[in-house]
């Protein structure tokens, strides 16, 4: 049976926390081996296969593009994502998003002073919301740092 990459990291951190860190007594050898844990958890949510944050993104910044798609003269990608897609394909998915997303904020410096004031409001509403969604993922998908427990070398 093969295990999950979450399960072997979860694995690895276990192992670094109930017999590494129980065998050493230097403040600053457990603060590292905490560090190192820390890095695991974030591999753990972020590595090249691990496609749910990746499509969280996309389709955030899908959302916002499809409402600003009526509102601005700027041509935005809309593709509905297929149910099987390489790792390398989402990245560049994201990243169009993200090139779209600030050639909308370019046009939008260009041309808003232009734009009637409800429209541009909708579309800088859009534009944040996106921001917004962005950030909150990130949030989501960042492990717990372990700030405390490296500086201190103690469980926090």
């Amino acid at each position: 049976m093969n295990n999950s990459f979450p399960r072997l990291i979860d694995g690895m951190c276990a192992t670094l926390r109930s017999e590494v860190l129980t065998r050493l007594d230097d403040e600053f050898a457990r603060g590292q081996v905490f560090g190192v844990i820390n890095l695991l958890n974030t591999f753990k949510v972020r590595a090249d296969w691990a496609s749910g944050f990746l499509l969280e993104q996309i389709a955030a910044q899908q959302q916002a593009l499809d409402a600003l798609r009526p509102l601005v003269d700027v041509a935005l990608p809309a593709a509905p994502l297929p149910s099987a897609v390489p790792i390398a394909e989402l990245l560049e998915r994201r990243d169009e998003g993200n090139r779209a997303l600030e050639a909308v904020m370019r046009w939008l410096g260009a041309e808003g002073d232009a734009l009637p004031a409800g429209r541009r409001g909708e579309i800088e509403a859009w534009l944040r919301r996106a921001m917004r969604a962005e950030v909150d993922l990130e949030l989501k998908y960042a492990p717990r740092p372990l700030f405390a427990e490296m500086s201190s070398g103690r469980e926090g």
